[in-house]
């Protein structure tokens, strides 16, 4: 499983990473994101089968202005510069009787999930996910 991880950041580092302009995701912020994800998704017990960029530019003003809309609200002092959007296709765990209380209807294929994240103070930040 730790190798399916590697392989996915590899993946999307390859894809992403020669972008130079600020309004392009890097590769380190590539990794940031789909080790992220994949630490939420193996909490939930869910199983990753693609993770990719959005493709929307950082820089896009409507959705950073709803990363410090989502700051507002949880009390952030400053405000976010950018906001990167992912999205993945995964699987629900199998067993309804794993232990662990989810919302998922279990071994089913959710696609197109979406993952923003907030640039704050040079840090990425998972503000939100859901469809």
């Amino acid at each position: 499983m730790k190798n399916f991880f590697a392989i996915t950041a590899a993946v999307v580092v390859l894809m992403f990473g020669a972008q130079v302009d600020a309004a392009e995701i890097s590769s380190a912020d590539a990794t940031c994101a789909v080790e992220t994800i994949n630490q939420e998704l193996r909490g939930w017990n869910c199983t990753p089968l693609k993770i990719w960029y959005s493709g929307i530019p950082l820089d896009d003003a409507e959705n950073v202005a709803y990363m410090n809309q989502l700051a507002d609200s949880r009390g952030f002092d400053k405000s976010f510069t950018a906001c990167m959007i992912f999205y993945t296709d995964f699987k629900s765990p199998p067993d309804p009787h794993d232990g662990k209380v989810t919302a998922w209807n279990y071994d089913s294929v959710y696609k197109n999930y979406s993952w923003y994240f907030g640039l704050y103070d040079g840090k990425w930040i998972l503000m939100t996910n859901g469809y």
